[in-house]
């Protein structure tokens, strides 16, 4: 169908960048607020068995939602795309907040999390194209540290509704702020229209793209969380995903309008900031995963405890988004990325180099690492692959280091979830051989260690086997933790291959003639 592209510009870009903050807020809290009013909504509702996806279907359909956002943002309206983002995740909060069941949960935070990868994704894209490269990596690092505000806000701020009304009103309380930022959007851009053109969606690409990767994470999340991560089903899922993705190539490489063009990977800036952004990603969702498990199964932290070690993290995560903001205009991408990426493996390696042996203060230290390194390095790539392509391609460009993102945090997950229960469960047998008298149904529940953590399980335990199991836990742990520090180790190299371009520097590949006829400005 015959359209008018259009030509969006900021009537008030500081009123747009408040706007865009708002929903980034939106979109971080809800993956944190739901944490704390989890137990009460399933005393509610029910459905104890479904209580981990309420928070994998939301994180998976952001992901499925991003690179399709992104790629319309190229095509289309971007103030509109936005509000349209917007208007779905509202949908999905007022479902949420009107669910009668844990299924009908699921579903509608899958709504919930459409929108929310939509206007997460839209939010970088517009600040990448509203600001000059010289302003955005600062702008890009306040919106970065939304996130360390919302990691605190979002706990607390659920607590207290939990305790002082219902849990329904998690969710409910996203309108004030949606009909807020909405507000703001509007009245910060404007549009003009411009030249009539036909866009031709590429939807056997955008079909392709979201089956594979549905399957491909769903078998992550599920292996992050088997007793036996490497089963015929999980294998299976995941060899189907990757021949769908490969049909997507294909179909990619044919597309004209592609959801995730091939070409930008001939850019070196671009593919090594990919690269770089996929590893960090690893290390930050690798600790923030078995942390929790460690603090608490070895050490014997409480939950309490364990939430504020992880609050340390996301601080850390907020401190170097904006230490990146200032560093990458002043010495460059390169140095910024390294320095995130060696302080990533500092955090691991204090914890793998002096094996159990650590310490609570210890583990702060990592977390603490860990979060500044994340918070430099997520940023610093953010930057360096918006200005590395031409602005007509922003959207996908940016879209597609999130998925990246995404795809690197749950394989790690996975990875060092595989990695760790195997060990387990070698000394889970040997364990096993020796203490004959233990019910075979508290072996099984100790494959997965989680359930270590269980007050009724450690209370058919014997006072002697108990240290063995904890020793062993933390064992397994250890041995996860170093395939991470490996990771970030690999990470630091290849970080030394981005270039040493400042944002304001950085040469921005010139768009051919048919697509400057393409080309929009916001």
């Amino acid at each position: 169908m015959e359209r008018k592209p259009v030509t969006t510009t900021a009537s008030n870009p500081n009123i747009a960048a408040v706007g865009v903050m708002l929903v980034i807020f939106l979109f971080a809290i809800d993956a944190t607020i739901v944490s704390t009013a989890m137990p009460t909504i399933v005393a509610k509702l029910g459905g104890l068995e479904l209580y981990s996806w309420v928070f994998s279907i939301y994180m998976l359909a952001s992901a499925l939602a991003t690179p399709i956002f992104g790629k319309l943002a190229d095509l289309f309206s971007k103030r509109r795309l936005m509000l349209i983002g917007i208007a779905i995740f509202l949908l999905g909060s007022l479902l949420c907040g009107a669910a009668q069941s844990m299924p009908a949960m699921i579903v509608f935070r899958a709504v919930q999390g459409l929108g929310g990868g939509a206007i997460y994704a839209l939010s970088f894209i517009v600040v990448g194209v509203l600001f000059p490269a010289d302003q955005r990596a600062k702008i890009q690092g306040y919106i970065s540290g939304i996130w360390g505000v919302a990691s605190i806000l979002g706990p607390l701020a659920g607590g207290v509704i939990v305790e002082n009304t219902s849990w329904r009103w998690i969710f409910f309380v996203n309108l004030p702020l949606v009909a807020i930022a909405t507000a703001l959007i509007v009245i910060g851009l404007k549009e003009e229209r411009g030249e009539r053109r036909v866009p031709k969606l590429d939807l056997a690409g955008a079909a392709t793209l979201l089956i594979g990767l549905l399957l491909v994470f769903f078998a992550l999340a599920q292996s992050a969380r088997a007793r036996h991560p490497l089963n015929v089903e999980t294998v299976g899922l995941i060899v189907v995903g990757c021949v769908i993705l490969g049909i997507f190539y294909v179909i990619e490489r044919r597309a004209a309008e592609p959801i995730i063009p091939l070409d930008l990977f001939h850019i070196r800036l671009y593919k090594s900031s990919v690269a770089v952004a996929t590893l960090s990603a690893m290390g930050v969702f690798g600790a923030i995963s078995y942390m929790p498990l460690y603090l608490q199964g070895v050490l014997g932290l409480t939950a309490t405890g364990t939430g504020l070690v992880i609050l340390v993290l996301s601080m850390g995560w907020t401190i170097g988004s904006l230490t990146a903001g200032q560093g990458i205009n002043r010495v460059g991408y390169r140095l910024v990325a390294a320095a995130g990426m060696l302080l990533l493996a500092i955090g691991y390696g204090v914890i793998v180099v002096p094996p159990l042996a650590i310490g609570v203060i210890a583990v702060i230290l990592s977390a603490c690492a860990i979060g500044i390194g994340m918070g430099m390095a997520n940023l610093t790539t953010l930057v360096a692959a918006q200005t590395a392509v031409a602005y007509h391609r922003i959207g996908v460009a940016t879209s597609t280091v999130m998925l990246f993102r995404t795809f690197g945090g749950a394989f790690a997950v996975s990875l060092m979830g595989t990695v760790m229960l195997g060990q387990m469960q070698r000394s889970l047998s040997q364990l096993r051989s020796a203490n004959p008298n233990l019910a075979a149904s508290v072996w099984d529940k100790l494959a997965n260690p989680q359930n270590l953590l269980e007050p009724a399980t450690r209370a058919q335990i014997s006072a002697d086997l108990l240290p063995r199991l904890i020793a062993s836990l933390g064992d397994a742990l250890w041995y996860a933790f170093l395939t991470g520090f490996i990771l970030m180790i690999i990470g630091v190299a290849v970080s030394f291959s981005l270039a040493n371009y400042t944002p304001a520097t950085t040469p921005r590949p010139q768009p051919t003639d048919q697509a400057a006829s393409k080309e929009r400005k916001i």
